[in-house]
This record gives structure tokens, C-alpha cells and sequence, in this order.
């Protein structure tokens, strides 16, 4: 059975939608690296709403914050442009199936173009549920068989 679509309200993320950011996460559960109390990842989002390269949008609905996005915009050299970077995408689990995703990848589509970004490119773990129900594939993104990602982790304090 469909779960009726949500109402929700796109806009850029503010210093008071921290909270509800942060309710996100918990829900999700925390990133090892956060502090139990939140306070690493407030300080955090507090620095992205302020950096020109980040793009932060939340869904409200009811006043309450129900997902965000997050997206850098790097400059390439080799393509001579602007890309895209989404790390995050997260929707309550109340709101998931609901349009609210979509809604959001929208609207960040948008202010990519806005931004006149080339390209917009998602990092997506497989074992995550927007993965195995192909949420991405749904909305015209490809899987690139032929790239891969590493990743170095750096202690720098």
C-alpha cells in the first residue's frame, strides 16, 4: 500500500534547524566520531551553513525538520567546472516512501543548476535502505560501474 504523499516546506538550513538535524542523526544513529551529546556535529553544521561551497537544505513539515541534504560544490580542472557532491540525504523514517527524498534531491538539482554545476554525483553506501530500493536510479541517477572509491583516513586531531 502507497503511503500518501508529505507537505513538506524546501529551504535552506538554518541555526535554529540544528536540533531537528541533530534528531536526524540520532534516529540514524550517531557517527562513531560524534560526541555523545551532539556537540560535534552542532559545531559542524553551524561551520557548513556559513561555507560558500556548501549547500544545506532541510524539508519541514509541521515546523518540525524531517530530512536534510548536503552537497559541496568542488571545481574540477580537468572538466573545466563545477560538480555537485551529495553526501547526505536523510528522512525520518516517518517520511520515508512520502515524495520527501525526491522533494529534496529537487530542489538541490535546482540550486545546482543555479550554480551552474556540470554534473551532480551522490555517494551512497550498498548497504543502505535508499541503495537496495534503488531511490537514486528512480530519480535518473547511474551507478558508475566503471569508477571506484577510495578512501585514507587522516588523524589529525
Amino acid at each position: 500500500m502507497a503511503k500518501d504523499r508529505l507537505k513538506v516546506t524546501i529551504r535552506p538550513l538554518q541555526r535554529s534547524d540544528l536540533p531537528g538535524v541533530m534528531q536526524l542523526h540520532r534516529e540514524l544513529g550517531w557517527n562513531p566520531a560524534f560526541k555523545a551529546d551532539g556537540s560535534t556535529l552542532a559545531q559542524r553544521l553551524a561551520a557548513l551553513i556559513t561555507e560558500e561551497s556548501a549547500l544545506l537544505l532541510v524539508a519541514e513539515h509541521d515546523r518540525a525538520v524531517v530530512a536534510y541534504v548536503h552537497g559541496e560544490i568542488v571545481t574540477h580542472l580537468l572538466f573545466a567546472g563545477r560538480e555537485l557532491l551529495i553526501s547526505e540525504v536523510f528522512v525520518i523514517e516517518a517520511a520515508r516512501g512520502r515524495g520527501v527524498g525526491s522533494a529534496l534531491m529537487a530542489a538541490i538539482e535546482r540550486e545546482a543548476v543555479e550554480r551552474k554545476c556540470f554534473r551532480i554525483s551522490v555517494l551512497n553506501s550498498r548497504e543502505r535502505e535508499s541503495y537496495k530500493r534503488g531511490f537514486y536510479p528512480a530519480l535518473g541517477y547511474e551507478e558508475r560501474s566503471s569508477v571506484v572509491n577510495f578512501t585514507k583516513r587522516l588523524d589529525w586531531g
